[in-house]
């Protein structure tokens, strides 16, 4: 009788949601024109949110050769910065340049072994220098960037990483004339090649990719010691990254609610984890498969993704993923609309295009500066009644490929107390 007792409730816990652990396969909605050099020469990508039009925001790429290109939301190459080449480029709001609060641009700069800072004119798109002085450390050349503004202080800093594994961190500091100076602050040895940086400005951490090796946490803020937490690290048998690695993004929803994206590229994937610093839980990955007249992904090496609301293209968030191979061209970004991916998995991923969570450059969180962003737009998971907001369709084609499924620990204590119970003797 106990036996069947337990097997009943076992059969009912199984029936329970639970966690799973998928692969999508998801379909671009559109791609970026080819970059403009040949073989690998994308070294990072990020967007500027336009301050007044969403639609008109920008997808920036730094590209070895030829300088960081700018492209329109449909994918077409609007401008082209030839000041050098581009390791690395990133984007944050609320940084005070000549007493106003802007938005600025930030590349590493190959030629000047440098971090050099742009403003974009939100009236032209037109691009220029922002008039501060460039971000040089004796002997460092930075390969990759990320923005950070305190949410206790407000100070600004930026992180550089390096391929020596060397990264330093400098703070910007408003001058009297309007310019700013930059003064080093901390710096750390990773340990490897570095070739991924993100901040998460509201939970103060700072996100690493060391080559070969994984994702490491580490604490944003200059006093912060140089102690480090795995997020993920890379394996040879599966169930982890797949080298080569690549770089990393934040989905930051309103409050502290999001995921942290990471590129996987020796299996083509993005694998997305919750954006706790605790409890980094991997939620799933996905592949971006060919679509009539666009090729799928192959070898990507970077990701950049935004819960901001862009118009009629992405009214519900975007993820541009790079693709090192694409088909008889130079490589190129694949463009998905966020909600295809977050429907896609058997437990939702959050869809909120709410303030206090915007990733604009695929890690460096809005410091809530622009007063003007949308409200939290949720979508009901699939299966649940309600009316879906505007701009969703479920676009786009989501296959699941299951490896795994983990079954919530409460699951398992109530099964352990069955089994205990079935063991006792009668009136003990």
């Amino acid at each position: 009788m106990r036996f069947r007792t337990f097997l009943a409730l076992a059969a009912l816990l199984t029936g329970l949601p639970v966690l799973a652990q998928q692969t999508l396969q998801v379909t671009p909605t559109l791609e970026t024109q080819p970059v403009l050099g040949t073989g690998p020469v994308v070294q990072g990508a990020a967007l500027w949110p336009h301050p007044t039009d969403p639609a008109n925001s920008l997808l920036l790429v730094a590209d070895n050769l030829n300088g960081l290109l700018i492209y329109n939301l449909n994918g077409t190459q609007r401008a082209l910065l030839a000041e050098g080449a581009v390791l690395g480029v990133d984007v944050q709001e609320g940084v005070s340049v000549a007493g106003i609060t802007q938005t600025v641009v930030v590349v590493a700069n190959a030629p000047l072994q440098a971090l050099v800072v742009y403003i974009i004119d939100p009236s032209t798109l037109a691009i220029r220098r922002a008039g501060l002085a460039p971000l040089v450390a004796t002997g460092f050349t930075p390969s990759s960037v990320a923005m950070y503004v305190s949410p206790t202080t407000g100070r600004v800093f930026a992180f550089a990483g390096s391929t020596t594994g060397l990264v330093i961190q400098f703070e910007l500091t408003p001058a009297a004339d309007g310019g700013s100076t930059a003064t080093q602050v901390r710096s750390f040895d990773v340990g490897g090649p570095v070739v991924g940086l993100a901040v998460d400005d509201a939970q103060s951490k700072l996100y690493v990719v060391e080559q070969n090796v994984g994702i490491w946490q580490y604490g944003a803020e200059p006093g912060d010691a140089d102690a480090r937490t795995s997020v993920d690290a890379a394996t040879s048998g599966g169930g982890g990254l797949v080298t080569p690695l690549g770089g990393v993004a934040l989905y930051t929803a309103s409050g502290v609610r999001g995921y942290l994206l990471a590129v996987s590229g020796g299996e083509n994937a993005v694998r997305i984890y919750e954006r706790q610093p605790d409890a980094h839980t991997f939620r799933g990955s996905f592949i971006v498969v060919a679509d009539g007249g666009i090729d799928a992904v192959e070898s990507p090496r970077h990701v950049v993704v935004t819960n901001r609301a862009l118009g009629s293209l992405f009214p519900l968030g975007m993820v541009a993923v790079h693709d090192g191979a694409n088909t008889a061209a130079n490589e190129n970004f694949k463009l998905v609309p966020w909600q295809v991916i977050a429907t896609g998995f058997t437990t939702p991923l959050v869809v909120d295009t709410g303030p206090g969570g915007t990733t604009p450059d695929g890690g460096t969180p809005d410091g809530g500066g622009d007063g003007g962003a949308p409200q939290p737009t949720p979508v009901p998971p699939p299966g649940i009644g309600g009316e879906s907001p505007p701009g969703f369709n479920g676009g786009g084609t989501t296959s699941c490929n299951c490896a795994s499924a983990s079954v919530p620990g409460t699951v398992l204590l109530v099964l352990a107390g069955v089994l205990l119970l079935a063991r006792r003797r009668p009136g003990a």
